[in-house]
């Protein structure tokens, strides 16, 4: 707690674990809904798409998050325009979009290298970090956080009975189209914010390892997102406190903010596979339920 308490009164670790909380609350509602849909790799092509926008900003001098949350959502309602289903049977197609928006992320970050800003384009764009935010973003960025819960709290039930039974839910007059269209744009907002705490490369580690962890954990679509929620903050906290204080045990090199989040995840998830395939989580479940019953 004392430790706690100390590095709370550093700026950088305060702007770090503000974002990065209001930033894993709001990717573990969005992720759950996203694993659910079998959208997960429309959230990995966002990130490669929304790296455009962020490298174009940073050459242009913009603040990243505009950039991040331009490309995403755009990239997003073209995804839905296409069709998720017809872009995962085009394969080549998709390689080559993927393999040319990363291709002008290469140049933009080129180009910003041989300015004033330096070698720090392409850490900044592609794996960010939590220290490196610009303490006037913090508002904007959970404002987007809590815009983006609102959403998926209004969309929750029409977007359930899609995901589950899309032709059953068509038939009762919902309208999937506009359903399916904003749930894209939140999906892109969630990938932007993830893009910008942890760069747009390793993105989708935030958005999809919770939400993954907490479907493993509970049988219940709430429990499932509190629990993703929940052990997105604790990544986001322990991995911020491990890469700040590895300044004093490397030497003065201090570990990537973005890996040492992205390490704890990846940590947590293989837990979570191996209670699952012991049969501890489930035996847990039932204990709840049999206590509830009672």
């Amino acid at each position: 707690m004392k430790l706690l308490m100390e590095l709370w009164q550093v700026q950088e670790m305060r702007t770090a674990l503000l974002v990065g909380s209001a930033v894993a609350i709001a990717t573990a509602c969005i992720g759950v809904f996203t694993v659910l849909r079998g959208q997960s790799f429309a959230g990995h092509s966002l990130t490669d798409l929304a790296s455009v926008g962020g490298s174009a900003a940073y050459l242009l001098g913009v603040n990243q998050l505009w950039g991040f949350l331009a490309a995403s959502v755009l990239a997003g309602l073209g995804m839905h325009a296409i069709g998720i289903e017809r872009i995962r049977g085009r394969d080549v197609a998709t390689g080559i979009v993927l393999a040319t928006g990363m291709g002008f992320t290469s140049l933009f970050i080129t180009l910003s290298m041989t300015g004033k800003s330096g070698g720090s384009a392409a850490v900044a764009v592609l794996f960010g970090s939590l220290f490196a935010i610009n303490p006037q973003t913090v508002p904007l960025i959970c404002l987007l956080a809590i815009c983006s819960i609102i959403a998926m709290a209004v969309l929750w039930r029409p977007a359930l009975f899609v995901t589950v039974s899309p032709e059953l839910a068509h038939a009762n007059g919902v309208r999937t189209g506009i359903i399916n269209a904003a749930f894209m744009c939140v999906l892109g907002i969630g990938v932007a914010l993830g893009s910008i705490s942890v760069g747009a490369i390793l993105s989708t580690a935030l958005l999809i390892g919770p939400a993954s962890c907490g479907l493993l954990l509970a049988s219940r679509m709430r429990d499932a997102i509190l629990s993703a929620g929940i052990i997105g903050v604790i990544s986001i906290w322990i991995g911020v406190i491990v890469s700040y204080e590895s300044y004093h045990w490397t030497g003065g090199k201090s570990w990537s903010v973005s890996f040492c989040i992205v390490a704890i995840i990846l940590f947590i998830y293989l837990l979570c596979r191996i209670l699952r395939s012991l049969g501890v989580i489930n035996a847990v479940a039932r204990r709840r339920a049999a206590v509830a019953h009672v």
